[in-house]
């Protein structure tokens, strides 16, 4: 695997011009456009920096904790703003607007606590999905 997607929503950057530092793969816009869902194409070998990078910058300013997806097929890292949880992406299979059921997650320890974290600072239940649908289809 040469590279990770990341999945970053606009608002939970404090700087959206961190974005330009990587290819864009795909903008979907939500909300009449106020609201944008970046896909961004991120290098292997710097991952661990990026994710520190992007925790750093993201936003309190909406008084809403966010979260940012980094993945590829084997290897999911969740960045709060507070803490990041590095999952493996096996037996998972998101349903968008659903909570993940990790069932037949290989890491499902660490998926539960993730999952129960999140749900402690506030992300609502429809947005616990984590990953895009097609996650485990995609070209890293």
């Amino acid at each position: 695997m040469s590279c990770y997607h990341g999945e970053v929503i606009n608002l939970s950057l404090r700087d959206v011009t961190i974005l330009n530092k990587f290819k864009i793969i795909d903008i979907k816009k939500r909300f009449l456009g106020v609201v944008k869902i970046y896909t961004v194409e991120l290098p292997s070998e710097k991952i661990e920096k990026i994710a520190k990078h992007f925790q750093s910058n993201m936003s309190t300013k909406l008084k809403k904790e966010w979260y940012i997806t980094v993945h590829n097929r084997e290897r999911i890292i969740i960045i709060f703003r507070t803490r990041i949880f590095d999952l493996s992406g096996k037996g998972i299979t998101p349903v968008h607007g659903k909570t993940l059921d990790v069932s037949y997650a290989e890491d499902r320890e660490n998926w539960n606590e993730m999952i129960n974290y999140a749900k402690k600072i506030g992300i609502p239940n429809s947005q616990c999905d984590f990953l895009p649908e097609d996650f485990s289809k995609r070209t890293y």
